[in-house]
């Protein structure tokens, strides 16, 4: 056959890229009218596209609307849809008349017909039908087809004894990291989706989309982002940029919205943990216990988004939305057991909440899950099937028109299942969702709900009554898709490091552990492009934290020259946070690798081998310490003496370890040269130049024996 049929599948705007370089004919759904039908409705309209991609003109073309039996169960849909064949709508309509297109060229076709002709084909109180636009000719036979569907519903469905489904919406307002530190974007990402009037306008178009608050909604927000947004309503600077940005108008609306958004009482929502980090993987590589728990570090800061926000708590604030809905049975103790921060509800794809054995329908969303300690908490399943059918591409031609009559589609069958059993569903796009605007209105929209759906909160789904023992927990064990252990293993030092230096403040300041969160998300998990992604993230995240914790370090010192086997070395500690910022409480240890290379002496005791002392400096300010050295007694003669410098918090959490080479001669003094940056040390030793060099030396040596210069 010289054509390749295409099949428009709902969401999937790759089939008429594919066809386009395939050189074929592809057909995209303009207009269903009306998209349900009622008990008034006489005709059935549909409207398509109908583009020639051949390169070559087609004569005597012909487009029909066909139509078949009502579906029976969930899976019918599933197959109709990736069908590409006719064989479930085996009835014409109506038919267009014979029209040309030349290579390129497209029209539009519109096809009527009764609609009591529909619902002849099993029609009930509720029911849905499979409907199909072909294009054909009498030469090539089928050219191009697109898939849809129509619903049926009864004037008074409730006087049918169909119990409508209670449907709540979980509406994600969640982004990448765009900071590394408080103080460095790592690019300017946000910007664009704070706007409105583009397609780059994701989280403007997410939040206009709301309208006004309904119960039935639960807002589902990024601390993290939250605190992204505030920091670009001041002038900001994107990492490695010169030119600094002005405050964003954009972003102080949008936060402005949202404050709006949630000052009315039927407002919900929760907050993922800070950064919507990967909870699973930071359970599953240890970074989610201990003192410096990065997971529980992340919760903690959940708070930065009730600030930002001018709330006092969360409508849902024990609630779980890991990535993906997966989780796994430690991921599930961890979270129960974190304490006041701890994890009662647990929202999860319902790939990990399946229908029970014997089950044939969809159950409601709510049921319990137990912990390794046979505890129990709510699981709530949210339907797995719709996600992907919603959170697909909607913004190429015709995929919003196909996604929305397969969301009706699939929701009328949810209650067409068991139309007797009230059940509850729960609808969540993907984290990443970048939907048409009008397509994400268009399911909050009162003909979205037509008799078969009720709205209602999500707390009346976890509600105790509402919860069913006919779905069973499938534990989540494919970790393909995490970040990897050598890309947590840089994180889980960042956080380390980051957790020690918050403890040399009088009150802690954890603001660095911020960036190995940032650099934890969920953002960064999925395909190896993401991947890649994550690794360019993670190289300038850690620049960015090494920069910050040495901002309390070692500075640079100045050349000093021992004369005989003693002397004292001089070094340098900074504070170059800011004056008035407060103090910073630090341990500092010096001694040499290998241990004993030179030793410290000790008015009281033997000589030591490392050198300790704790210090108060203020913002801004130096300290400078003179620490007393001499080669060990009997040690034999040593060209170079690695010193190392460590400072630490003062309960001795390492921050940050330097080391100083020093050259030494031997002969008759010890000549030290020495050079020390905030991130790496370079030290160079100095010989003696000539006889005349030594003899001058002796005279100083003989007038100051012992003495340190």
């Amino acid at each position: 056959m010289l054509f390749t049929a295409t099949a428009f599948l709902p969401g999937m705007t790759s089939a008429v890229a594919a066809a386009r370089r395939q050189g074929t004919v592809t057909a995209v759904l303009e207009n269903i009218k009306p998209s349900i039908i009622v008990a008034k409705t006489k005709k059935l309209t549909v409207q398509a596209k109908i583009t020639n991609e051949t390169g070559r003109a087609l004569s005597g073309l012909t487009a029909q609307l066909q139509y078949g039996d009502a579906f029976t169960t969930r899976s019918q849909l599933d197959y109709f849809s990736r069908s590409e064949t006719e064989e479930s709508v085996p009835h014409v309509l109506k038919s267009s008349d014979p029209f040309d297109l030349a290579p390129g060229a497209a029209k539009t076709v519109t096809l009527s017909g009764d609609a009591a002709n529909v619902l002849s084909r099993g029609s009930g109180p509720l029911s849905v039908h499979p409907l199909a636009v072909t294009v054909s000719s009498a030469a090539t036979g089928r050219l191009a087809g697109v898939h849809t569907y129509v619903n049926h519903v009864a004037k008074d469905i409730k006087k049918s004894g169909v119990q409508p489904t209670r449907v709540s919406f979980v509406w994600p307002l969640i982004d990448g990291p765009h900071r590394t530190t408080e103080d460095r974007f790592y690019d300017d990402g946000l910007a664009p989706s704070l706007a409105s009037g583009s397609r780059k306008s994701r989280l403007n178009d997410l939040l206009s989309a709301l309208g006004s608050a309904d119960k039935s909604v639960t807002l589902a927000i990024d601390p993290g982002l939250l605190t992204d947004v505030a920091a670009m309503q001041k002038p900001y600077r994107i990492r490695r940029q010169e030119e600094e940005k002005p405050g964003n108008k954009d972003a102080s609306a949008w936060l402005g919205k949202l404050r709006t958004y949630l000052k009315n009482p039927k407002s919900k929502f929760f907050l993922t943990p800070y950064s919507d980090v990967d909870t699973v993987a930071l359970v599953n590589k240890r970074l989610a216990s201990g003192q410096s728990s990065l997971l529980k570090a992340a919760y903690a800061d959940k708070k930065l988004g009730l600030d930002v926000l001018e709330k006092d708590a969360e409508s849902y604030s024990r609630l779980a939305w890991t990535n993906s809905g997966a989780i796994n049975q430690k991921t599930i103790d961890r979270l129960a057991a974190n304490g006041k921060l701890g994890s009662s509800y647990f929202l999860l794809s319902s790939n990990q909440l399946m229908p029970g054995t014997g089950i044939t329908y969809t159950p409601s969303a709510a049921t319990t899950v137990d912990t390794s300690k046979g505890r129990q908490k709510t699981a709530i399943a949210y339907d797995d099937t719709i996600q992907q059918i919603i959170s697909a591409d909607t913004r190429s031609p015709g995929a919003a028109l196909a996604a929305r009559q397969r969301y009706l589609a699939e929701t009328a069958m949810i209650t067409t299942e068991a139309p007797s059993k009230s059940r509850t569903l729960v609808v969540t796009p993907d984290r990443r969702w970048n939907p048409d605007p009008d397509f994400a209105r268009s399911l909050l929209a009162k003909d979205a709900r037509s008799g078969w759906l009720q709205p209602t909160a999500l707390g009346d789904v976890a509600a105790p009554k509402n919860r069913t023992s006919e779905r069973t927990f499938v534990t989540y064990a494919d970790e393909e898709r995490e970040l990897t252990g050598h890309y947590l293993e840089v994180v889980k030092a960042m956080n380390k490091t980051a957790y020690a230096f918050s403890k040399i403040f009088p009150e802690p300041d954890t603001s660095l552990q911020r960036t190995a969160m940032r650099a934890a998300s969920n953002y960064w998990r999925g395909n190896s492009r993401r991947q890649n992604a994550a690794y360019a993230f993670l190289g300038a995240a850690e620049d960015d934290h090494k920069a910050g914790v040495s901002r309390v370090s070692l500075v640079q010192g100045t050349e000093k020259q021992l004369a005989g086997s003693s002397g004292v070395l001089r070094f340098t500690i900074a504070n170059e946070f800011p004056e008035g910022s407060g103090p910073v409480d630090v341990f500092i240890e010096i001694f040499t690798y290998p241990a004993g290379r030179l030793v410290f002496p000790d008015e009281n005791e033997e000589d030591q081998e490392s050198y300790m002392l704790e210090r108060r400096i203020e913002g801004n300010q130096k300290d400078t310490l003179l620490v007393p050295v001499k080669l060990p007694t009997g040690s034999s003669f040593t060209n170079e003496v690695e010193v190392v410098v460590k400072i630490s918090n003062r309960e001795r959490e390492e921050i940050s370890a330097q080391s100083v080479f020093v050259k030494t001669t031997g002969i008759s003094s010890i000549g030290l040269f020495i050079t020390v940056g905030a991130l790496g040390v370079l030290v160079v030793g100095v010989g003696f130049r000539g006889m005349r060099a030594r003899r001058r030396r002796k005279e100083e040596e003989a007038q100051h024996d012992g003495a340190a210069v």
